[in-house]
Order: C-alpha cells, then structure tokens, then sequence
C-alpha cells in the first residue's frame, strides 16, 4: 500500500498502535518504559521535524504517523495519570457522610433513569480536578446540568468482576472517567443555577419521551425509546431475552443503521426543499449532530454519521470518496474523543461490520443472493468478536436480519416521523399511533416465532485473543486472494491459498464450538455475592451446579455471576442441578438457570414444607421432562472416578428450620476429598461426625457462609480441612463472624473468601489440589 494513497489509514492504525502500546505498559505496570518510548518517539519526530523533512506529500505523511502515535500513547496514558494523580476523587473512596461541593451532570443518553454524575471541586474541603461520582437520585432530578450543590453522601470504588466471564464495571466507569459510586445523598443544597444549552437539549428530549410514553403501550414505548433514543431504562428483561435469543440484541443499540435510516430520510427531504445542496448538507450535518448528542455520542453512531456525511460532501466538492480512508476519519475522530473506546466492543464490532458489508459482501455476492451476502458477511465479522466478549452466538441472525433489517428501515421513519409531528400538534398526529403499535406488534411475534427455531443461543468458550487476531486477518485477507487478476503467472500464485486460507477460516469457527475437558476434578466457588453458586466440573467432562445463588432483579444477579461464568467456560448443559436447600441465596436463581441453561437432572433433599421455588421447579420438570431425585443420607454415588456420599439430610428425621434439612456430601477423588456442608448449624455438624467418624478433609465449604452458628470446634477438630473456602457477599448478618474467623486462625486453618478473592478454583489430579482465585 503507497503511503499517499491511503494517509487516513496509516495515521488511524499509528493512532491506535500508540493507544494499544501506552494501554499495555500501564497495564503491566511498565511505566519507566513507556516514558522512554514517549521520548524516544518525540526526540525521533523531532530530528525528523529539522533534518529529514522536505515538504513532500510523504514526508508530511510520516510527520503525522509519528505524531499521532505519540498523541495516541499520551491520550491513553492519561487517564491514568489523572486517575492516580492527588487531586483525584478517587483517593476519597469508602467515605462516610463526606461532605462534597460539585456541578451536577446530566447523561443525555440516559435521562429516564435516575443515574446522575457529580464533577466535585471539593471534597471534605479539599480540592479534586479528575474524575465523577456516580448516584442514583430521583432528588436530583429537580435540579439542571451544571447546577453548583452541595449534599453528604457515602463514597465508594465501583465494583470489579469477582469471576471469569464478569463485566469489568469498574474499568467501564473508568474509562468514562467516573472513578467513585455514591450512596445515602442527603443535605442537598442549591449553590449556583446555571443555565446552558445542553438543559434545551434535555427538556426537548424530555418531551420526545413524554410522547412516546403517551402515544404506545408500556412494552411498545419502552421499544420505541430504546431504538429511536437509547433509552433503555424500562426495556422489559423479556424484550432483551427475546432479542438476544434469535440474533437481533443488535437494534437496541443506536449505531449505523439507525443513523443511515435517519440520514437517508433527511437527505431525501432536504435535498428538495434546498436548490443547492450544500445548504441542504450543512442543515443535515446539524440535524445529524443534535441527534448524535440526544442519544449519548456512542462510537458507533459517530462512525456512521461521519462516514455518511464525509461521502456526501466528497462528491459535493467533485471528489470520489474512498471507503477506507473515509472509514479511517472516522476512526481518528472516535478515538481522539475517547481512546478507551478502542477497547470496547462496541467500536470494534461497529467498525468490523462496515468493513465486512464493504470488502466481504461483494465476494459472497459470486455465491449468495445480494441478501444472503449482506447478512453472512455481517455474521462472519461478529462472530469472533461476539464469542470473545459475550461467549454466545445466535445462529438464527443469520436469519433473521433477512427480514428485520428491512422491516425496521420502513418502521423507524415512521416512528421518528410521528414522534417529532406529535410534538407540533400531539392531538392530531395521536391516531396514527396505532399504524406503529399494530407494526410493532407484527415485529414482536416474528421474532417469538423464530424462537422455535433456535431455543437459546449456542454457547462459545472464550477464545484466546490470538486465535481473534488470526482470525480476522485471514478473514479480511480474503478480498485480495480473491481479486480478479488479468495476468495469469501472478494470479496463479494465488490458487493454493485460495484454497488454504478458507479451511483455516473454517477449522477456526469450528474451533470456537469445541470445549475439550480436562481429565482433573475442577471445583469452582463462584462469587455470586451473599449465597452459594459452586460448579463441579469432573474428569469425564460433566458438571454438577450445587446451588444458583440469589436471583436480583429478573435474574440479573445470577446472569452476570453464574450464567456469565458458564457461558465463559463455554458450559452448554448442567449434567446434574444440585439444590442444597430452598433458601433464596441457594436456589433463589433456579427459574433463571431454567431459561438459559438446559438441565438434565435435579437433585434436591426432601422437605417438610413447599416453598414457591418447589411449585416453580415442578413445573418445569413437568414442562421439560427432567429427572429429579430426592438425597438423603447413607446414600451413595459415582460420576468418573469421583465418589458422592451423601451425609445429610436423615430420610425420618426432617426439621422445620430448611438449614438443618441441608444436603451434605462428601465428594472424594482418589486421595482428595471436598466437604460441601450448606447452611447446616453446628448440631448438624456434630450428628454428622459422630454418625461417620470422617477422616481428615482437604477442603471445606464452610457452613451458612462462616454464620457463628456453624463451623463448631469439635466439627473443625475432627475433619481436620487443610483450607476452608466462605462463600459470601456483602449482608446484614454479619457473615462472617468473627469468631469464626479467629477460630479458623486459632487452629492455624487456611480460609479463602469468595468477596475478597472473588471465584476460588480448586484443581484436583487425585494426589494434590491446586488453588487458584481470580483476584
């Protein structure tokens, strides 16, 4: 590739290299080495600056490639530097009523929920330059953006994954320069009113919502405003499962073809009304940049909005817009923006798929209908990307955006039309709501009808990022093997890759669906917050899920501990669902698990009293047939070669406290053996061992996550665990206790906990256990 074909590209690859480098060093710490790179780079750009410079097109090319690389490598570095800087907030974490002056922040891309920012300038009467503070007030709301206030509130770091597979919530906050979480807001004080433009914005965007939760039902508002406004506050957890299942998660996100829809819509209008088109331009790239702000300034929006309009004004200036330097503007801006977004999916995936449907589309088109090509390209450039970051794919996209794609380009105008006419006259324009409602509700049953046709999607092991690189250059290459070549000798050199590259290509895919097993026991303490959540992965390859934790809101709480660890580890089925006991912080998960998971077989104890969780698990062993088995002691299993007993509950000696009615079991592989002992009290514990005399054990769970009411003296003396795992979250129990804990120091027994150290791992070949935590 000539450096004056193509600047753009180079100086967005420079860019980005420059990003990557500076991300990785501070990563690993390498700070030394980073500054001499920096000035390595500087005293290299400037030598070339005086002594090789000459004014000619390359030269100032390579002017530029070092330049950004240098800018790239400073605007990375430079959240940390104000991270870690002292007049960063985040010195001030786990504060208690600290007393705060700041400029309230309104997010216009999320205005419906009751998340705000706070940009302090003092702290506890102590000045801060860097970083926001999260909180959730509704209180705030009656202020403005910018308004100067002061309020108490308890301060916090934002939680960092606790097991593999978790979303980095802290890192995502960071990268947006938000570096605390604010809680318990009282003492709310007005300082300075300020009055600015963005508050127009905001109260015209306020009355578009208004309307639209005025017009449509509850579920086809909540759609509306997702789509059309990236307002995703009351999505229904039943509209996101459903667009998730068959491949469509996609048009929830306002990215480029939304902006495409609407700029084709307002070309087309204001290229008629204006006699020169370049007036008509200006006004769209202003309508076109309103919009961008309204929805909250995603990558992916920007990339679509400039590339539209930079092909628009090329050929208005008798220029011919080429894709790749143009698609490379748009790059350099999104970046230079915010260069964390270089480590988003949402970047990555927005700028993959445009390269895909421009340079992989037409080759497909030699094979597939137009339609076909459009939609195999977008999935051959989402799928490694999709299988690195959400370890799911949905198969039935490949169908499905044959027809949604379409269906939504004539129903977004539509809506967006009618919801801007509502606003000039709401009463006239109301009775073409039901046009929408009825469109949506079409949508809706189309996309339940293709469920049929794929119940969950297909789950992918994480993939090493190295497989993902390899995976997209040979993807991207295949436009260039594939070119049409006049001269024979030099396209006959291509032949045998031709050949080659595709069934790489294809072994790769294959590669993602394959999760060998290891021949070793792998017990998985997953930090699930205040419960229990323990996977049993044996050497044969099966896995048993003891306990699913608490539930959270439509099951959030175990979808981003449990699910997304299973999903992680690319688990497709539970062999066997052990429920310990029916508490909500064991098995409180359960009807989620249901949804996303198929499950062979239930094992539970057996009981004195249903609970709802018990009528809720009848029902879907009746509806998806599963074997169910009830456990009690003196009973005895086998999976591989690793040997179940089960200690408790006794048959004819049930409690009325469900603890007591607990499933014990002693798991032994070979040499090792691990004591599961759920929320059993100290009598339990002490009818167990005197019933069967238990040998010395490695490793313990420890009862009602370390409660005072469990692991008894005479119980821990007599087993003996070398280390004791607590699985527990932040409560109002007081778990673990501390006599507990001085306890386990007292007999010098090791214990890890599964809040500090989040998913523990214990790794058994029969002889020895390794121990792994993932913090």
């Amino acid at each position: 590739m000539k450096i004056t074909r193509r600047p753009a590209f180079l100086i967005a690859i420079s860019l980005a290299v420059g990003i990557i480098t500076s991300y990785f060093m501070i990563k690993n710490k390498y700070f030394l080495s980073l500054k001499i790179i920096l000035i390595i780079e500087l005293i290299y750009f400037l030598f070339y600056l005086f002594f090789i410079f000459d004014n000619s097109k390359k030269s100032i090319y390579i002017l530029l490639i070092i330049l950004f690389f240098i800018l790239g490598s400073f605007l990375s570095a430079n959240l940390e530097y104000q991270y870690q800087h002292k007049l960063s907030i985040n010195k001030f974490s786990n504060l208690s009523s600290a007393q705060i002056v700041a400029e309230l922040v309104f997010d216009l891309g999320d205005l419906e929920s009751d998340k705000l920012y706070l940009k302090p300038y003092l702290i506890n009467g102590q000045k801060v330059r860097y970083g926001k503070i999260l909180v959730h007030s509704q209180l705030l709301k009656a202020y403005n953006n910018g308004d100067l206030i002061s309020l108490e509130l308890d301060t916090a770091l934002p939680p960092s994954p606790l097991n593999p597979g978790g979303f980095n919530y802290l890192q995502y906050l960071k990268n947006k320069k938000i570096f605390l979480q604010g809680w318990n807001l009282k003492n709310i004080n007005l300082i300075q009113r300020k009055n600015q433009i963005k508050n127009i914005l905001i109260q015209f965007k306020l009355s578009m919502l208004n309307n639209i939760n005025n017009l449509f039902s509850k579920n086809n508002a909540a759609f509306i405003k997702s789509i059309l406004l990236g307002e995703k506050e009351y999505l229904s957890y039943q509209q996101e499962n459903l667009l998730r299942t068959v491949g469509a998660s996609h048009i929830l996100a306002i990215s480029g073809l939304h902006m495409g829809i609407i700029i084709l819509c307002f070309s087309s209008i204001l290229f008629k009304i204006f006699s020169k088109r370049i007036n008509a331009l200006y006004l769209l790239s202003l309508f076109s940049l309103i919009y961008i702000i309204l929805v909250g300034t995603s990558v992916s929006i920007v990339r679509a909005a400039l590339l539209a309009l930079l092909f628009l004004f090329s050929s208005e200036f008798n220029r011919e817009g080429d894709f790749l330097n143009i698609i490379s503007v748009t790059l350099i801006i999104n970046l230079i923006l915010d260069p964390s977004a270089l480590f988003t999916v949402s970047l990555q995936l927005s700028y993959l798929l445009v390269l895909a449907l421009f340079y992989i589309t037409p080759l497909l088109s030699q094979l597939l209908t137009p339609v076909l090509a459009v939609s195999f390209s977008a999935q051959l450039a989402s799928i490694a990307v999709t299988a690195y970051y959400f370890n799911e794919y949905a198969y039935l996209a490949l169908i499905t955006n044959l027809w949604l794609i379409p269906y939504i380009t004539i129903l977004l105008p539509f809506i967006f039309g009618l919801t801007i006419l509502s606003l000039i006259s709401y009463s006239f324009f109301e009775p073409l709501a039901f046009i929408v409602e009825t469109g949506l509700n079409f949508l809706f049953k189309g996309l339940e009808l293709m469920t049929v046709f794929q119940e969950r999607p297909l789950v992918i092991a994480k993939p090493g990022l190295f497989l993902i690189v390899i995976y997209y250059l040979l993807l991207f290459s295949l436009p260039y093997l594939f070119q049409k070549r006049y001269i024979y000798i030099r396209a006959r050199k291509y032949l045998i890759w031709q050949k080659i590259i595709p069934i790489i290509l294809i072994i790769i895919i294959i590669s993602f669906f394959i999760n060998p097993s290891s021949n070793k026991l792998e017990v998985n303490f997953i930090a699930v917050g205040q419960g229990d959540g323990i996977l049993i992965n044996f050497p044969n390859g099966e896995v048993m899920l003891v306990d699913t934790g608490p539930p959270g809101n439509d099951g959030r709480s175990i979808e981003y501990n449990i699910i997304s660890f299973l999903n992680n580890q690319g688990i497709k089925n539970i062999d066997y669902l052990m429920l310990s006991h029916f508490d909500a912080d064991h098995a409180g998960g359960m009807p989620h698990l249901f949804k996303r998971k198929k499950v062979k077989r239930v094992l539970i104890p057996p009981f004195k009293e249903k609970t709802e969780l018990h009528n809720t698990l009848e029902a879907e062993i009746k509806k998806k047939k599963i074997s169910l088995n009830f456990l009690n002691s003196k009973m005895m299993f086998k999976i591989a070669d690793c040997k179940i007993d089960i200690l408790n509950p006794e048959l004819n000696n049930l409690k009325e406290d469900r603890n007591e009615n607990s499933i014990v079991f002693l798991l032994t592989h070979q040499n090792n053996s691990f004591l599961f002992t759920g929320d059993l009290s100290k009598e339990g514990e002490n009818k167990i061992i005197q019933k069967y005399k238990l040998a010395d054990v490695d490793v313990l769970k420890a009862g009602h996550h370390g409660s005072k009411n469990s692991s008894g003296s005479e119980f821990l003396d007599q087993i003996n665990p070398k280390i004791v795992i607590i699985s527990v979250g932040r409560n109002n129990f007081g778990h673990p206790a501390a006599e507990v804990i001085a306890k386990y120091n007292e007999k010098s027994i090791n214990y890890l906990r599964t809040d500090q150290r989040g998913m523990i791992k214990c790794i058994s070949d029969g002889d020895n256990i390794l121990i792994n935590t993932f913090k």
